[in-house]
């Protein structure tokens, strides 16, 4: 089982070589990440002649470079784990409604990042340039992990 939940920009810095698929150490039993950040990952890829935040790491790679990691974040590696919405959807409701009660609204993407967290028993680990605040408050407040590398 996954040690840490890991966003987007993380799964890039994965899949290209750029971290250690344990994070340095963080996630000795490895990573997960959710559904709707393995979507934003994979649409910042659509368009290739598109350069942003999550893409632009990947486009200034060679080309054989970048066909490696397209074909890894088509067939993930096994040991990246990807948990369903039809298993997180009802408690991501919960989750969402307490915490946007409690202060801190969340998109659906950070919610699903939660609810995984929760499932697996594991923390969270996003990005520092991509940080959302009341993600890493509802993190918190729940007794989750959360690092932003």
């Amino acid at each position: 089982m996954a040690s840490f939940v890991i966003d987007d920009h993380l799964l890039r810095d994965i899949l290209t070589g750029e971290r250690a698929p344990d994070l340095d150490g963080l996630a000795p039993d490895g990573v997960a990440t959710t559904g709707l950040w393995l979507f934003r990952l994979c649409s910042s890829f659509a368009d290739p002649s598109v350069a942003g935040r999550l893409s632009a790491p990947v486009t200034s790679l060679p080309a054989d470079a970048q066909a490696r990691f397209r074909a890894l974040l088509t067939t993930l590696p096994e040991d990246i784990e990807v948990l369903s919405l039809r298993d997180l959807s009802w408690m991501m409701a919960e989750l969402q409604r307490r915490h946007a009660n409690e202060g801190r609204g969340m998109s659906a993407a950070m919610v699903e990042a939660l609810a995984a967290a929760h499932r697996l028993n594991a923390g969270l680990a996003v990005s520092r340039h991509d940080v959302g605040p009341n993600l890493r408050a509802a993190a918190l407040a729940d007794g989750i992990a959360f690092h932003s590398l």
